[in-house]
């Protein structure tokens, strides 16, 4: 099972978009792909990002629930270590979940919850899950930035906390305004050779060039 966690340079970045299309580009390629979001914060009633990945899931596992999907919903919209009032979290729990699904899965998409540095546990943040993802799976990080003023900044400093910590990652830029991306943004990524994918088609035949390289 190829393993590629989605993080994002800050919250309402496009996680969720960019994860919900994925998968269902590559179950069109014919892959058991799935998406889960085992934390959920700001639920009142139920998780809506997860029922999205649920739905789309059920083409492909039609037996699989909420709960396959998600582990956690807390109610409080912040990060998980204060939402979790009680201390529920589990982080190994979730590592087992994702063990598990590796018997029907063949592309898992797990979409974390905020950026990088977001925090899960007192020193466990959304980066520390991402390194021992990687140290269990060979996992590798699809990092999210919106095309808003400062993108530049914003995508640089995640590139460079992923780099130096010697995370596989690829870089998507969820664009929603092209032309103003193209006139203050996209000559400098160009000049300096930056890489980054700002098109859902092609981040998915890049993680479709992954799959036969199993860990």
């Amino acid at each position: 099972m190829r393993v590629f966690f989605v993080s994002g340079s800050d919250t309402n970045v496009g996680k969720t978009h960019t994860t919900l299309n994925l998968v269902r580009l590559l179950q069109a390629q014919g892959k058991k792909a799935l998406a889960i979001k085992p934390i959920e914060t700001g639920v009142q009633t139920l998780p809506q990002d997860c029922l999205l990945h649920l739905k789309d899931a059920q083409n492909l596992f039609p037996h699989f629930t909420l709960q396959d999907i998600n582990l956690y919903s807390l109610p409080l919209p912040a990060s998980p270590f204060v939402a979790d009032s009680l201390g529920e979290i589990d982080i190994q729990k979730i590592f087992s979940h994702i063990t598990a699904l590796s018997d029907e899965v063949e592309i898992l998409l797990i979409e974390g919850a905020g950026g990088l540095f977001v925090p899960i546990k007192r020193d466990y943040f959304m980066l520390s899950f991402a390194l021992e993802l990687q140290e269990r799976f060979e996992s590798e990080v699809i990092f999210v930035c919106d095309d808003r003023l400062g993108m530049l900044n914003r995508l640089l400093s995640g590139k460079f906390i992923l780099e130096s910590k010697g995370l596989k990652s690829h870089y998507f830029i969820n664009l929603r305004e092209r032309e103003e991306f193209e006139r203050t943004s996209l000559p400098f990524l160009l000049s300096s050779s930056t890489p980054f994918e700002s098109n859902l088609e092609q981040l998915a035949q890049e993680i479709m060039r992954t799959f036969h390289k199993v860990p």
